[in-house]
């Protein structure tokens, strides 16, 4: 008997399955799935792996085939749909079986061959009960210590640190006393729990709505009629997380489990709350703040039965559950759902893979849903439910769109319009609450020269540097790197150096010095670095501790503050004007979302959203609470120039430090991926490049882009893996290919 073995190697010239011999004594012990410790090439230092497969035939000479050192662990670490999963995204996603795999296994598995086991270990004592104990010496004061301190307190059993603290002994003692077989000492296992954040949505679970009523019955409906895919579109404040919630109560009622994906789940602490008042112990936490070893014990705990739910971030979506009922992505349109590094997977067709090899139900939810969902919804690839009202008959907002050009006319040159300015006032003498919106962090977005007009620049990315007027520093907003302002230009030598553009830094400063009774708190990347930042930042404004809230996409999602009367959106052009396919969709997305933030208490709440181009589709629509409409201006334009729902992408990124290498790299891969593509028979396809990458330069690196649009991708995507494994063997050699199938955007 034969194993197939992926072996812990990062390289793409050896990802493929090795046949190992499985030992006569590991013959029952070995499955799909199991982790392995086996020889590989000339190195006698044994290497993990993986068994993806078992065989009774070897295609290589048996004289030439090793046999599996040992297993690692008591049984498979990954089951037989993980395995079958892992394979799947690698053809779907042109990555290795490695980095697939490194999706379903949590940091802290990984360890050194000999090691101590995963997990966090305290030393204990204990008393040993009848042992034959030797005389303690007269002088062994703390011994003497330590064993009254058992006794008076009748324990059996305590951490060492508890007696080192309460008697002054060392291990030293322990030891002795160990040897006098009076005591043992231990490991003990700690299970580490993330820290969990209350206090910021309302206890109460109140009675559901009619519409709510209705959505779960059309729900349950369609999963007993064999529908495996909804989506939930409810407008802002309209109870979707309720639903999610009772949904979930009926997987757990039948014995199924459950995994709730939000977009971020550090950002937005009120939704973890409500799962976990609702269903506590019985829920995991998976995210990216947690610590290696929070994440090894929650995902443990999985695969051990301690719980039945799972709520987390993208990577959630690989919780080892053996019976999932249920998937809910929450915020479905969010682009955080879209992985940013090797395997580039999708989540969305991750969860639905999962829901089909499970028999589960993959529930969608969000107000302002995804094209590419919505247009699946309308031609009845998945079922479409609607939430069109409010709980507790709240109505949403009032939104005015002010023209900031007609502002500078009249020789205002704030940031705030005159509207808005009196709006916050309003709010402030009214003891309300606002949110101010701008999705650019920092002071000053462009430091320029007033007499030649050159840009201060990153020197290692093709990227205008932003000013931090806290740390009076200019910092790269993609790699990192920081410098001092200029005070001459290092072009002409000018002293006419200008601060150009606004962020949620200088928006702070207008605001407390424009407002008088502003108290200000400032949500971005800047201020939420520290862990609990987050959660500091909600709770001191829940509490009315503040009375503004301002900052990034952070705040436009996930929160219910019933006090914020006033959003006011200082910028709406930012995400408008990028050069992406996915700009206006972005733009109303936002708009919407930090808009639903206003009224949702027992005030009428107002948005005021200044623009300098008030009559795009997109900023109408979002003034009118108009999905339907947006939709039906966006998804023609999509029809018109071929881009998804109706085709396909792979972005390939052709990258290296040498820039003239990677011009001709980008145009040998071009030229060798055209010729792979027109040996295809009956595959209809556009292939556009290579041509720089609108960010040309990240970290030193050069980017040249190839792009293929195509309704199917099958056979495409072998076409570009072939001929990426091929030129890196030999021309291509030194440079990075990254191929990212389905992009968020193309830069």
């Amino acid at each position: 008997m034969y194993a197939l073995v992926i072996v812990d190697n990062p390289s793409p010239l050896v990802d493929m399955p090795f046949h190992y011999i499985i030992p006569d004594h590991l013959k029952d012990v070995i499955k799909k799935g199991s982790r392995v410790m086996v020889p590989f090439g000339n190195s006698k230092k044994p290497i993990e792996g993986f068994v993806t497969a078992l065989s009774e035939e070897c295609p290589v000479q048996v004289e030439r085939v090793k046999p599996i050192i040992r297993q690692i662990g008591p049984g498979p670490a990954l089951s037989k749909e993980m395995v079958e999963l892992a394979e799947w995204m690698r053809g779907e996603y042109l990555c290795t079986w490695l980095e697939a795999i490194g999706c379903m296994m949590p940091a802290g598995t990984k360890r050194p061959a000999g090691s101590k086991k995963p997990g966090k270990y305290r030393l204990w004592v204990r008393r040993v009960q009848g042992g034959p104990g030797k005389p303690l010496p007269k002088n062994a004061a703390r011994m003497r210590a330590v064993m009254s301190f058992l006794e008076q307190r009748a324990l059996d059993e305590v951490c060492c640190s508890t007696l080192v603290e309460e008697t002054g002994c060392s291990l030293q003692t322990l030891r002795a006393l160990e040897g006098k077989g009076l005591l043992e000492v231990y490991d003990r296992r700690v299970l580490r729990s993330p820290e969990l954040t209350t206090g910021l949505i309302r206890d109460s679970v109140e009675k559901l709505s009619a519409s709510q009523i209705d959505a779960l019955k059309t729900i349950r409906g369609m999963k007993d009629r064999g529908i495996g895919q909804v989506l939930l579109h409810g407008i802002t404040g309209s109870g979707k997380t309720e639903v999610y919630l009772r949904l979930i109560g009926d997987m757990l009622k039948v014995g199924k489990k459950a995994i709730v994906l939000v977009p971020e789940i550090s950002l937005t602490p009120q939704m973890v709350e409500w799962y976990h008042k609702r269903f506590g112990g019985r829920a995991a936490l998976i995210h990216s703040r947690l610590s290696d070893g929070e994440r090894y014990d929650q995902w443990e705990g999985i695969m051990k039965g301690r719980y039945d739910v799972a709520i987390g971030a993208r990577s959630a979506v690989f919780a080892p559950f053996d019976n999932i009922g249920l998937i809910v992505i929450d915020e479905e349109h969010e682009y955080t759902y879209k992985s940013e590094n090797s395997p580039r997977y999708v989540t969305h067709r991750v969860a639905a893979r999962r829901c089909r090899y499970h028999g589960g139900l993959l529930v969608m939810g969000s107000a302002t849903p995804s094209i590419e969902t919505y247009h699946r919804a309308t031609k009845g690839e998945i079922g479409l439910v609607q939430l069109k009202e409010r709980v507790g008959g709240g109505v949403l907002p009032a939104v005015e769109v002010v023209d900031m050009r007609e502002e500078l006319k009249e020789g205002n040159r704030s940031v705030f319009s005159k509207n808005l300015a009196g709006e916050v006032t309003n709010i402030l003498q009214n003891s309300q609450q606002a949110i101010l919106f701008l999705n650019r962090r920092g002071y000053s977005t462009v430091v320029s020269c007033r007499n030649c007009g050159s840009v201060v620049k990153c020197k290692k990315c093709d990227i205008s540097l932003t000013y931090h007027r806290s740390e009076n520093a200019l910092i790269c907003h993609y790699c990192g790197y920081r410098r001092r302002p200029p005070t001459r230009c290092e072009v002409c030598g000018s002293d006419r150096i200008k601060h150009l553009g606004s962020g949620t830094e200088k928006l702070e400063k207008a605001v407390e010095e424009g407002f008088e009774g502003a108290r200000v708190l400032r949500m971005d990347m800047d201020t939420t670095r520290k862990k609990g930042a987050h959660y500091d930042i909600l709770k001191t404004f829940k509490n009315h501790e503040a009375n503004i809230l301002l900052g990034t996409q952070m705040i436009a999602k996930g929160l219910d503050f019933p006090g914020v009367t006033l959003v006011g959106v200082i910028l709406a052009d930012f995400t408008l004007n990028l050069p992406d396919f996915r700009a206006s969709e972005r733009t109303f997305q936002l708009l919407t979302q930090v808009s639903g933030r206003a009224g949702r208490g027992s005030e009428l709440g107002k948005v005021i959203i200044q623009t300098y181009n008030p009559a795009h589709y997109s900023i109408a629509a979002a003034k009118g609470h108009d999905y339907e409409g947006f939709y039906a201006q966006e998804i023609e334009i999509r029809r018109k120039f071929g881009y998804p729902p109706f085709k396909r992408l792979i972005n390939i990124i052709v990258s290296g430090g040498e820039q003239r290498k990677v011009i001709n790299g980008a145009g040998t891969f071009y030229n060798g991926l055209k010729e792979r593509l027109e040996g295809l028979k009956g595959y209809r396809y556009e292939l556009y490049g290579p041509s720089q990458a609108m960010h040309s330069k990240i970290k030193n690196r050069y980017r040249w882009q190839i792009i293929i649009k195509a309704p199917v991708l099958s056979g495409i995507t072998e076409a570009v893996r072939e001929t990426k494994f091929e030129l890196l063997k030999g021309p291509l050699r030194g440079l990075s290919i990254i191929a990212d199938v389905d992009p968020y955007s193309l830069s």
